[in-house]
């Protein structure tokens, strides 16, 4: 070969292997190191049904993206969570939701919530009783030979409806012009109070007098039932006017049919 031709060569091959040498180099684990992580879902949940949670992670070039974890409940008999991030609600309580990835770990605090939603079908027992006015003095009385009389036996059925923020909000649907309405407590016990409008069988805009019920005070028993009692006051304005204080206490009550979506 000329020489001429050697040396151009031999200098295009170094300038080539040159430009090989110089290929940037691979980017450094900064970009993907897990700088935050944050986890989504909701912040209760019903007793005996189950919610979804994710946790993002934040890493170090400012992006973000939706990772596996593993996943704990500090407090197993209250809530129990699977690898999928599915929380179910067992008792009535509060648990920490841990999720923990690349060595980090991030909690949130979910309260598990008496569920009373639904219809009750139920008996009661009548306890206690105070009468006044033509309620005393008629047909022997409201309370001594009346619907009041300690030791009745009534039957009761309630539809309830829960849902709110903190799914703790309960109302009992009525007629919508009357409202009884409460929440779950910090406990689990079921506190209600209102007043229904009593009005004449015939006209309907003739108030002809009130029920207040509350404060009413029931819990769940193990086996899904409602527990507790309650009080009425009756007050007539027209006819047998007159008040009725009565205490009733559950005999049984027991659930017929849920309602699977909260207000």
């Amino acid at each position: 070969m000329h020489p001429v031709r050697v040396w151009l060569a031999q200098g295009l091959f170094t300038v080539a292997a040159g430009c090989g040498g110089s290929n940037p180099a691979a980017p450094s684990g900064a970009a993907t190191t897990v700088t935050g992580l944050a986890i989504t879902g909701a912040d209760a949940v019903l007793r005996g049904s189950s919610a979804g949670y994710t946790l993002t992670a934040t890493f170090g070039d400012g992006g973000t993206g939706i990772v596996t974890p593993v996943w704990t409940s500090s407090n197993p008999g209250v809530a129990s969570v699977d690898g999928a991030g599915r929380l179910e609600g067992l008792a009535h309580g509060s648990t920490g939701l841990t999720a923990t990835y690349e060595g980090r770990s991030v909690s949130k605090t979910v309260q598990v919530v008496n569920n009373y939603g639904g219809t009750w079908e139920g008996r009661y027992v009548i306890k206690a009783c105070r009468d006044t006015g033509d309620l005393t003095d008629h047909d022997g009385g409201w309370c001594r030979s009346g619907p009041g009389r300690v030791g009745t036996v009534g039957s009761i059925t309630m539809t309830l409806v829960q849902g709110g923020e903190r799914l703790s909000e309960v109302y009992w649907a009525l007629d919508p012009s009357d409202a009884i309405t409460g929440a779950v407590s910090a406990d689990g016990r079921l506190n209600l109070e209102g007043t229904i409008t009593l009005r004449d069988w015939d006209y309907d805009e003739i108030v002809t007098g009130t029920l207040h019920v509350g404060p009413w005070d029931t819990n769940l028993d193990g086996t899904g039932g409602m527990t507790g009692r309650w009080s009425e006051d009756l007050t007539l304005f027209s006819g047998r006017k007159g008040t009725a204080h009565t205490e009733q206490e559950l005999v049984t009550m027991t659930r017929v049919s849920t309602i699977t979506r909260p207000r």
